[in-house]
């Protein structure tokens, strides 16, 4: 089972690996009426970060994978075409990148998202890893193949939950540390004085919360 686990995160390894940048993407929306938001990827790399600004800022940048000469044309002419496509429904801004390409072999995708801290963070992301640092509202992730690194303020918190298909869950908090408890997967709760939640879940991968 563990040559099963370290083949899986070879692949990961390998799905993720960027090399030139095509094509950089940005975005700016202002926070004034929102209360969450939701980041959908395909292969790559989402951060979250709380900002002092008022607004979402946002960029992604499109990068060559090994594909051979004829890959890195294809690469090159779909990155062309891409743009970020802002949805707008009920206070929930969702961003993802139009037209999709879900299992393109040859493009990945490193998006920095900057957000008022109060926000709702919500990502899912099929392949690579995930980071959201230091927002206070309800944080969500999902994560098909890929590790997930949460950080925040303790007190900001209520309900924790972390599940990993296969990998490890660990939660630091000013109470201590807590591993998650499984076999090969491991799945942990936790609880602190606030209001927000966390849910965090890897299919394959490693999920750390530190709360401060």
């Amino acid at each position: 089972m563990r040559r099963l686990v370290l083949a899986l995160l070879a692949l990961l390894a390998a799905a993720a690996a960027t090399g030139e940048t095509l094509r950089s993407l940005s975005y700016t929306h202002p926070g004034a009426g929102l209360s969450a938001i939701t980041v959908k990827g395909g292969i790559g790399e989402v951060e979250i970060l709380a900002a002092a600004g008022t607004e979402v800022v946002v960029s992604v940048d499109l990068t060559r994978k090994g594909g051979g000469l004829f890959g890195d044309r294809q690469s090159a002419r779909d990155a062309d075409a891409i743009e970020i496509e802002p949805r707008l429904a009920g206070g929930e801004l969702t961003l993802r990148l139009k037209p999709e390409h879900r299992g393109d072999a040859h493009l990945s995708e490193r998006w920095t998202v900057r957000v008022p801290a109060a926000l709702a963070a919500t990502v899912h992301l099929g392949v690579g890893d995930v980071s959201v640092l230091d927002v206070t509202g309800d944080v969500r992730v999902q994560v098909g193949v890929g590790d997930v690194r949460i950080e925040g303020p303790f007190n900001s918190f209520g309900e924790i939950r972390a599940a990993s298909g296969v990998g490890d869950a660990t939660l630091r908090t000013p109470q201590g540390r807590t591993e998650g408890t499984g076999f090969i997967g491991h799945t942990l709760s936790g609880h602190g004085p606030g209001a927000s939640t966390v849910h965090a879940d890897a299919g394959v991968g490693d999920v750390t919360i530190r709360l401060r």
